[in-house]
């Protein structure tokens, strides 16, 4: 059985009516150091300060988001080697999915019973060392993608059936309703998957391509868990950028949901009822090869790599009736594979794909 150190629920607020300001240098609170194969996926536990990272060797970790140490080490692929695509927490904390072109796995993350005689915040947590795998194949399938579902109940994940894609969900108990595979069938080949993080909510948004006709497909956005499944933006989403990542985002408040394709930057107001319509935004003057979505409208990017050039970041307000700069920061890095924000919006995540490190910035200091 895998031990690490819980840390206790902390929540550091953003004080109301603050910004981030501009910096030409991040403040580096911490340096994540140990990966393989570089960096290829983050996620940060909503609930608690634990940052997890996954490599392209197919390994994920956890560390406390404030100091930076590590964890726990899991192997989440069989067989292990294959390039970690997506990572993901429920909204209360306690499920964490990850997977790849070889399988899509859950681990169950849970708190301890009190234990007095253990000092505070010291307390274990522990992750099966057996996760609970909900969708392993045979050999690799570069369409295999999923995630687990913001209430926990279930987690999605797409597979290939022949020539057709197949968007499927499971349940991880009897009691909570019977497996589904008729989500979406035969229509759809998603590239990057999300779930928002409403511990109420079972929605999932899916970007890939939706079937136009028999011969030719088109980028688009779908979305499952909140009844029938629905697609938009077909025609108006941009495809991916050949050689580049490509990511979707729900913000951890739920309000915005962002692509990119390697190069554009879309993005989507999310309702009350999070049934999200229409055609995607486009973020003016973006270039982005990596994106992500913060609290309060914010949007984080990471420059396209020029050759002999470091990658810089990008931080942008889109809440307003036109988007603006908040901050530009420069990097000692060559290129920057993903991102991801802390749930009160005062850290930022930053993959780097050449050296396996994670450096996390404290973006309330100047």
């Amino acid at each position: 059985m895998r031990h690490a150190v819980w840390i206790g629920v902390v929540a550091v607020l953003v004080n109301g009516g603050s910004a981030l300001a501009q910096d030409k240098k991040p403040v580096v609170v911490a340096k994540l150091e140990g990966h393989r194969g570089g960096v290829s996926a983050l996620a940060f536990n909503p609930k608690v300060s634990v940052v997890a990272t996954g490599s392209g060797n197919g390994v994920v970790r956890l560390w406390e988001a404030k100091t930076g140490e590590l964890l726990t080490r899991m192997d989440a692929q069989k067989p292990t080697g294959a390039r970690i695509n997506q990572l993901g927490f429920a909204a209360d904390g306690t499920l964490l999915s990850a997977s790849s072109r070889n399988a899509v796995v859950v681990w169950d993350i849970v708190p301890p019973k009190k234990d007095t005689t253990v000092p505070p915040g010291k307390e274990p947590f522990v992750g099966r060392a057996n996760p609970i795998v909900f969708e392993d194949g045979q050999g690799t399938d570069t369409a295999k993608i999923g995630i687990v579902t913001g209430d926990g109940k279930r987690a999605y994940f797409s597979t290939a059936e022949g020539v057709r894609i197949t968007v499927s969900s499971r349940t991880f108990a009897p009691r909570l309703g019977a497996d589904t595979s008729d989500d979406l069938k035969g229509g759809f080949t998603p590239w990057a998957v999300t779930a928002i993080s409403d511990p109420d909510s079972a929605l999932v948004a899916l970007y890939g391509s939706v079937k136009a006709t028999d011969k030719t497909e088109s980028p688009a956005v779908a979305f499952v868990g909140l009844g029938d499944a629905k697609v938009v933006g077909k025609g108006t989403v941009r495809a991916p950028v050949a050689g580049r990542p490509v990511s979707i985002a729900f913000a951890p408040d739920g309000k915005w949901l962002v692509a990119c394709n390697g190069e554009d930057v879309m993005y989507w107001r999310v309702p009350g009822s999070q049934v999200v319509e229409g055609d995607p935004k486009i973020l003016p003057n973006s270039s982005a090869y990596a994106a992500t979505a913060g609290p309060k409208g914010l949007i984080a990017f990471a420059s396209i790599p020029e050759v002999g050039k470091k990658a810089k970041v990008t931080i942008t307000d889109v809440s307003s009736v036109q988007p603006k700069v908040v901050a530009v920061y420069s990097t000692n890095m060559d290129r920057i594979s993903t991102l991801a924000f802390s749930p009160d919006g005062t850290l930022l995540a930053v993959g780097n794909d050449t050296e396996g490190i994670v450096e996390l910035w404290n973006l309330e200091k100047k």
